[in-house]
């Protein structure tokens, strides 16, 4: 093992790149507040998804946490007698990023095709959080590069903290602040991110973006971003008119509202209750009835996690979720 690194204590949840938790017993059910077009599982979705479907033992569990633009290459984290191992798959081939002991310490994991960035709690007392870089070609030693959760694109990183939002050129290891603010996201090559209730960026932003008023958690992809407002998940890329609303819940004073969406292409995964993925393209919105599993969309794939279970299936190999 490259590094195995002692731990203990609880997972921290970082910025706007936490992982939601799934350690749900598999009687759970989640109550139904989408109140927009919702649909079932398909069947083409429930058959790929099986075909990858990998099932754990009573003390291990298995979580594929990102992956490229096609699919072809995942990260996948591996617990087991008290070990929790990150991992690069790609095409057959295996390569161990990190291992720590203690389960949860491996978390807010983000791939852009060839740089790695994960975080850590080294300091369960205080929850104080170290994130690191990996390069997959060079098969080094991750690197700490900062102290909050980070966002990667095309060999950049992001992030916020005290300090503002950092700028990060991976291959470089160049830190330059450029604003103030919080939850950054790359929208092409350029980072945004929020103040003041507004998307700021070190340019002139696209209309769209610069009247838009977000909530607190953002995603995008590159092309598209995606931001919670309210009762409503919005959206927007280059070349609508307009953002869009995507999907929304009816709140109520127990509902913990719309969190951690991630979006990949025409798909957009989030949390409400229960796991759901919205296809931009009908307007439609799955929602996983059985609220002891997860879907999220990662890089190219859909990922399924959950009790002792996990699958991914490619989204160009998806059928478009149907209108109502």
């Amino acid at each position: 093992m490259r590094a195995l690194i002692a731990l203990a204590g609880v997972t921290a949840l970082a910025g706007c790149v936490a992982a939601y938790p799934i350690d749900r017993p598999p009687d759970y059910r989640a109550e139904n507040n989408l109140s927009t077009c919702g649909v079932d599982l398909p069947q083409d979705w429930k058959d790929r998804l099986s075909r990858t479907s990998t099932e754990a033992g009573s003390h291990e569990k298995v979580t594929v946490v990102a992956a490229d633009a096609d699919g072809g290459t995942t990260l996948v984290k591996t617990t087991r007698n008290r070990t929790t191992e990150l991992v690069l798959r790609d095409h057959g081939k295996r390569q161990q990023v990190v291992a720590m002991q203690n389960d949860g310490q491996v978390f807010g994991v983000e791939f852009d095709g060839r740089w790695v960035t994960f975080s850590t709690t080294p300091n369960p007392a205080n929850l104080a959080t170290t994130t690191y870089a990996w390069d997959s070609r060079n098969d080094g030693a991750p690197a700490e590069i900062g102290g909050y959760g980070a966002v990667v694109h095309n060999g950049k990183a992001a992030w916020s903290d005290r300090a503002g939002v950092h700028f990060y050129d991976l291959a470089k290891k160049k830190d330059r602040i450029v604003g103030q603010g919080e939850t950054p996201v790359f929208f092409g090559d350029a980072v945004i991110w929020q103040q003041d209730g507004k998307f700021r960026g070190e340019g002139a932003l696209p209309e769209q973006l610069a009247n838009a008023t977000p909530g607190p958690s953002v995603a995008s992809d590159g092309r598209t971003v995606v931001w919670t407002q309210g009762d409503k998940l919005r959206g927007w890329r280059d070349g609508w008119p307009e953002p869009r609303d995507l999907a929304g819940i009816k709140l109520t004073p127990a509902s913990e509202g719309i969190l951690f969406p991630r979006v990949s292409g025409d798909f957009v995964s989030w949390v409400s209750g229960s796991s759901h993925v919205t296809d931009m393209r009908s307007g439609a919105t799955l929602r996983m009835t059985d609220g002891a599993y997860w879907l999220e969309v990662h890089g190219g794939v859909l990922t399924q996690q959950g009790w002792r279970v996990a699958a991914t299936a490619p989204l160009s190999e998806l059928s478009p979720l149907r209108r109502c």
